[in-house]
Protein backbone atom coordinates (compact mmCIF):
# COMPACT_ATOMS: atom_id res chain seq x y z
CA UNK A 1 0.00 0.00 0.00
CA UNK A 2 2.90 2.39 0.67
CA UNK A 3 4.08 4.38 -2.31
CA UNK A 4 3.29 7.16 -4.80
CA UNK A 5 0.00 7.23 -6.72
CA UNK A 6 -1.11 9.34 -9.67
CA UNK A 7 -4.90 9.79 -9.94
CA UNK A 8 -7.23 8.24 -10.62
CA UNK A 9 -6.32 5.30 -8.39
CA UNK A 10 -7.74 2.92 -5.82
CA UNK A 11 -5.86 0.65 -3.42
CA UNK A 12 -7.11 -1.80 -0.79
CA UNK A 13 -5.33 -3.86 1.85
CA UNK A 14 -6.03 -5.23 5.35
CA UNK A 15 -9.47 -3.62 5.47
CA UNK A 16 -8.19 -0.20 4.33
CA UNK A 17 -9.47 1.34 1.10
CA UNK A 18 -7.98 4.57 -0.31
CA UNK A 19 -8.93 6.20 -3.61
CA UNK A 20 -8.83 9.45 -5.57
CA UNK A 21 -11.35 9.57 -8.39
CA UNK A 22 -12.89 12.21 -10.61
CA UNK A 23 -16.60 12.90 -10.29
CA UNK A 24 -17.70 15.35 -12.95
CA UNK A 25 -15.12 18.14 -12.84
CA UNK A 26 -14.09 17.39 -9.25
CA UNK A 27 -11.56 15.06 -7.66
CA UNK A 28 -12.78 13.24 -4.55
CA UNK A 29 -10.51 11.58 -1.97
CA UNK A 30 -12.11 8.67 -0.10
CA UNK A 31 -10.77 6.44 2.64
CA UNK A 32 -12.46 3.69 4.64
CA UNK A 33 -10.98 1.70 7.51
CA UNK A 34 -13.41 -0.42 9.47
CA UNK A 35 -16.31 1.85 10.39
CA UNK A 36 -14.24 4.99 9.86
CA UNK A 37 -14.92 6.83 6.61
CA UNK A 38 -13.29 10.00 5.25
CA UNK A 39 -14.23 11.95 2.12
CA UNK A 40 -12.58 15.17 0.94
CA UNK A 41 -12.90 17.34 -2.16
CA UNK A 42 -9.61 18.04 -3.95
CA UNK A 43 -9.28 21.10 -6.19
CA UNK A 44 -6.24 21.38 -8.43
CA UNK A 45 -4.45 19.50 -11.19
CA UNK A 46 -1.05 17.78 -11.44
CA UNK A 47 -1.57 16.19 -8.03
CA UNK A 48 0.01 13.07 -6.58
CA UNK A 49 -0.92 11.02 -3.50
CA UNK A 50 1.80 9.65 -1.23
CA UNK A 51 1.02 6.93 1.31
CA UNK A 52 3.73 6.15 3.84
CA UNK A 53 4.23 5.33 7.52
CA UNK A 54 4.38 8.29 9.91
CA UNK A 55 5.26 8.83 13.57
CA UNK A 56 2.81 6.81 15.73
CA UNK A 57 1.55 9.84 17.67
CA UNK A 58 -1.23 11.35 15.55
CA UNK A 59 -4.24 9.12 16.34
CA UNK A 60 -6.87 9.15 17.69
CA UNK A 61 -5.73 12.79 17.95
CA UNK A 62 -2.51 14.60 18.78
CA UNK A 63 -2.25 14.21 22.54
CA UNK A 64 1.50 13.92 23.03
CA UNK A 65 4.72 13.84 20.95
CA UNK A 66 6.22 11.17 23.22
CA UNK A 67 6.22 7.39 22.73
CA UNK A 68 6.91 5.05 25.65
CA UNK A 69 7.89 1.50 24.71
CA UNK A 70 7.59 -0.95 27.59
CA UNK A 71 9.85 -4.00 27.30
CA UNK A 72 8.17 -7.38 27.71
CA UNK A 73 11.28 -8.51 29.60
CA UNK A 74 13.71 -6.40 31.62
CA UNK A 75 17.20 -5.97 30.16
CA UNK A 76 20.26 -6.05 32.43
CA UNK A 77 23.22 -4.21 30.92
CA UNK A 78 26.66 -4.20 32.55
CA UNK A 79 28.49 -0.94 33.19
CA UNK A 80 30.43 0.33 30.17
CA UNK A 81 28.72 -2.13 27.80
CA UNK A 82 27.06 -1.41 24.47
CA UNK A 83 24.50 -3.78 22.94
CA UNK A 84 21.89 -3.81 20.18
CA UNK A 85 18.33 -5.12 20.41
CA UNK A 86 15.23 -4.96 18.20
CA UNK A 87 11.82 -3.75 19.35
CA UNK A 88 8.46 -3.18 17.70
CA UNK A 89 6.49 0.07 17.60
CA UNK A 90 2.98 0.95 16.41
CA UNK A 91 2.64 2.23 12.85
CA UNK A 92 0.36 5.00 11.67
CA UNK A 93 -0.37 5.52 7.99
CA UNK A 94 -0.15 9.04 6.59
CA UNK A 95 -1.73 10.15 3.32
CA UNK A 96 -0.15 13.21 1.68
CA UNK A 97 -1.00 15.22 -1.40
CA UNK A 98 1.45 17.22 -3.47
CA UNK A 99 2.01 18.73 -6.88
CA UNK A 100 4.17 16.47 -9.06
CA UNK A 101 7.78 17.20 -8.19
CA UNK A 102 6.91 19.08 -4.98
CA UNK A 103 9.14 18.10 -2.04
CA UNK A 104 6.78 19.58 0.57
CA UNK A 105 3.61 17.46 0.54
CA UNK A 106 0.52 18.31 2.58
CA UNK A 107 -0.89 15.77 5.05
CA UNK A 108 -4.58 15.14 4.32
CA UNK A 109 -5.31 11.99 6.33
CA UNK A 110 -3.82 9.70 8.97
CA UNK A 111 -5.03 6.37 10.33
CA UNK A 112 -3.87 3.42 12.38
CA UNK A 113 -4.70 -0.27 12.70
CA UNK A 114 -2.89 -0.51 16.06
CA UNK A 115 -4.51 -0.21 19.47
CA UNK A 116 -4.47 3.15 21.21
CA UNK A 117 -3.24 3.44 24.80
CA UNK A 118 -1.67 6.25 26.81
CA UNK A 119 0.29 6.31 30.05
CA UNK A 120 2.12 8.70 32.38
CA UNK A 121 5.89 8.67 32.60
CA UNK A 122 7.13 10.15 35.87
CA UNK A 123 5.28 11.62 38.83
CA UNK A 124 1.58 12.46 38.85
CA UNK A 125 2.25 16.13 39.63
CA UNK A 126 4.70 16.83 36.80
CA UNK A 127 5.05 13.68 34.71
CA UNK A 128 4.81 13.38 30.92
CA UNK A 129 1.89 11.85 29.03
CA UNK A 130 3.08 9.26 26.48
CA UNK A 131 1.60 6.97 23.85
CA UNK A 132 2.13 3.48 25.30
CA UNK A 133 3.33 0.38 23.47
CA UNK A 134 4.50 -2.97 24.83
CA UNK A 135 7.10 -4.85 22.80
CA UNK A 136 8.88 -8.14 22.80
CA UNK A 137 12.65 -8.03 22.55
CA UNK A 138 14.38 -9.57 19.52
CA UNK A 139 17.99 -10.38 18.71
CA UNK A 140 17.29 -10.05 14.97
CA UNK A 141 14.79 -7.96 13.02
CA UNK A 142 11.35 -9.63 13.23
CA UNK A 143 8.93 -10.13 10.33
CA UNK A 144 5.87 -7.92 10.93
CA UNK A 145 2.81 -6.52 9.15
CA UNK A 146 4.13 -3.10 8.00
CA UNK A 147 0.66 -1.57 8.14
CA UNK A 148 0.47 -2.30 11.87
CA UNK A 149 3.97 -2.55 13.36
CA UNK A 150 7.46 -1.32 12.64
CA UNK A 151 10.93 -2.48 13.70
CA UNK A 152 13.16 -0.33 15.89
CA UNK A 153 16.86 -1.12 16.01
CA UNK A 154 17.86 0.17 19.44
CA UNK A 155 21.47 0.56 20.52
CA UNK A 156 21.84 0.49 24.31
CA UNK A 157 24.94 2.02 25.88
CA UNK A 158 25.61 2.03 29.61
CA UNK A 159 27.88 5.00 30.27
CA UNK A 160 27.86 4.34 34.03
CA UNK A 161 30.06 1.92 35.95
CA UNK A 162 27.09 0.02 37.44
CA UNK A 163 24.67 -2.55 36.09
CA UNK A 164 21.54 -1.00 34.56
CA UNK A 165 18.08 -2.54 34.72
CA UNK A 166 16.06 -1.35 31.70
CA UNK A 167 12.33 -2.00 31.34
CA UNK A 168 11.19 0.92 29.14
CA UNK A 169 12.33 3.72 26.87
CA UNK A 170 10.71 7.04 25.96
CA UNK A 171 11.23 8.73 22.57
CA UNK A 172 10.33 12.13 21.12
CA UNK A 173 8.52 12.17 17.77
CA UNK A 174 10.45 15.26 16.68
CA UNK A 175 13.60 13.20 16.12
CA UNK A 176 12.04 10.16 14.47
CA UNK A 177 13.14 9.09 11.00
CA UNK A 178 11.07 6.28 9.47
CA UNK A 179 12.12 4.21 6.45
CA UNK A 180 10.10 1.67 4.49
CA UNK A 181 10.26 -0.99 1.79
CA UNK A 182 8.43 -4.17 2.67
CA UNK A 183 8.86 -3.28 6.33
CA UNK A 184 8.87 -0.09 8.41
CA UNK A 185 12.15 0.65 10.18
CA UNK A 186 13.82 3.20 12.42
CA UNK A 187 17.16 3.30 14.18
CA UNK A 188 17.40 4.67 17.73
CA UNK A 189 19.79 4.84 20.64
CA UNK A 190 19.53 4.94 24.43
CA UNK A 191 22.39 6.02 26.68
CA UNK A 192 22.28 5.17 30.38
CA UNK A 193 23.80 8.12 32.25
CA UNK A 194 23.44 6.85 35.83
CA UNK A 195 21.20 4.74 38.02
CA UNK A 196 18.04 6.76 37.33
CA UNK A 197 18.59 8.77 34.14
CA UNK A 198 19.00 8.09 30.45
CA UNK A 199 18.80 9.89 27.12
CA UNK A 200 17.21 8.63 23.92
CA UNK A 201 17.48 9.84 20.33
CA UNK A 202 17.54 8.79 16.68
CA UNK A 203 20.09 8.59 13.89
CA UNK A 204 19.39 11.64 11.75
CA UNK A 205 21.51 10.66 8.74
CA UNK A 206 21.29 7.64 6.39
CA UNK A 207 23.40 4.69 7.48
CA UNK A 208 26.78 4.01 5.83
CA UNK A 209 26.84 7.38 4.08
CA UNK A 210 24.34 6.33 1.42
CA UNK A 211 22.47 8.87 -0.72
CA UNK A 212 20.11 11.27 1.00
CA UNK A 213 16.57 10.03 1.50
CA UNK A 214 17.50 6.34 1.69
CA UNK A 215 18.80 3.94 4.30
CA UNK A 216 20.81 0.89 3.32
CA UNK A 217 21.15 -1.90 5.85
CA UNK A 218 21.62 -5.65 5.53
CA UNK A 219 21.61 -5.31 1.73
CA UNK A 220 18.13 -3.76 1.88
CA UNK A 221 17.36 -0.28 0.55
CA UNK A 222 14.60 1.60 2.35
CA UNK A 223 13.10 4.94 1.35
CA UNK A 224 12.76 7.72 3.91
CA UNK A 225 9.13 8.44 4.77
CA UNK A 226 7.61 11.90 4.92
CA UNK A 227 6.89 12.62 8.58
CA UNK A 228 4.18 14.71 10.21
CA UNK A 229 6.41 16.24 12.88
CA UNK A 230 9.31 16.87 10.53
CA UNK A 231 7.07 19.01 8.27
CA UNK A 232 6.30 21.48 11.05
CA UNK A 233 8.24 24.68 11.56
CA UNK A 234 7.94 25.22 15.29
CA UNK A 235 11.36 26.69 15.97
CA UNK A 236 13.63 24.84 18.36
CA UNK A 237 12.27 21.59 19.79
CA UNK A 238 14.35 18.92 21.54
CA UNK A 239 15.12 15.97 19.28
CA UNK A 240 16.23 13.87 22.24
CA UNK A 241 14.27 12.77 25.29
CA UNK A 242 15.78 12.99 28.76
CA UNK A 243 14.50 10.21 31.02
CA UNK A 244 14.79 11.57 34.54
CA UNK A 245 12.33 9.25 36.29
CA UNK A 246 14.05 5.94 35.68
CA UNK A 247 13.91 3.34 32.98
Amino acid sequence: MYGYYDPPFSVEKDGISISLDKTGDRWVYRRTSGKDEVEKLVLGDRKRIIINPVEPLNTPKEITPNLLIEFEKTVLLAGGEKRQIFLTFPVEIGVFISDIGDKNPQLIDVLSLSRQKFTLYGEVSNGVVCKHWKSRLYSVSPDLNPLQEGVMELTLRNASSEWASISKAVFSAYGMKLYYDGDVFMKARMEILNRNTAETGFDMQPVNGEMKGYLVKDQKIRKEAFGVYSLRKLGFVPLKFYMGWGF
